[in-house]
């Protein structure tokens, strides 16, 4: 993922920091992001004016996501996707029995963006080294996790927890 410098430095801060963030945790290892900027796709269901809530006040601004798609993939020349929204009380597997999943065809890298609540993630998979790993973080709302393509993961987190699940995987994929 070779991105022009002067592509970044011209996009919005938010922007900026997710491209630089993948561009030190793509392919290689799972990471954490405690972004200086907040994403306006992604908002707290709880603002009162319901700026950043969708319709459905599932915590997403349809425009804005799809806005936000788009230019991550432009400038990561990956396909990027906004997959789902779950409430951490929904999701199968979540609670005491956490399920580990895999992504779909294990080709798609994951972005999780905490929209509210806290999630603890737990991950799984083979590090750069060829050895298996595992990963577990603690994600409060506006903080981002990227799951590497082939790692398994699972959740364990508040009932009302929720986060946007963003597939990210190479356009030949």
């Amino acid at each position: 993922m070779d991105m022009p410098e002067e592509a970044c430095e011209q996009e919005a801060p938010h922007l900026r920091e997710i491209v630089l963030f993948l561009s030190v945790h793509l392919d290689r290892a799972p990471g954490v992001l405690w972004p200086e900027y907040d994403n306006p796709a992604f908002g707290d269901p709880d603002d009162a004016d319901g700026a950043g809530a969708g319709a459905a006040g599932d915590g997403v601004c349809p425009a804005q996501a799809d806005r936000f798609t788009a230019e991550l993939a432009s400038l990561t020349g990956l396909s990027v996707r906004l997959d789902r929204v779950e409430t951490a009380g929904s999701a199968p597997g979540v609670g005491v029995d956490a399920v580990w999943n895999g992504q779909p065809g294990d080709r798609e890298h994951l972005l999780i963006h905490q929209i509210a609540g806290a999630v603890t993630w737990q991950l799984t998979g083979t590090g750069e080294c060829g050895r298996p790993e595992s990963f577990q973080c603690r994600l409060l709302p506006g903080e981002l996790l990227y799951v590497p393509a082939r790692w398994s993961r699972r959740c364990v987190g508040a009932p009302q927890a929720q986060y946007a699940v963003i597939s990210l995987c190479s356009t030949g994929d």
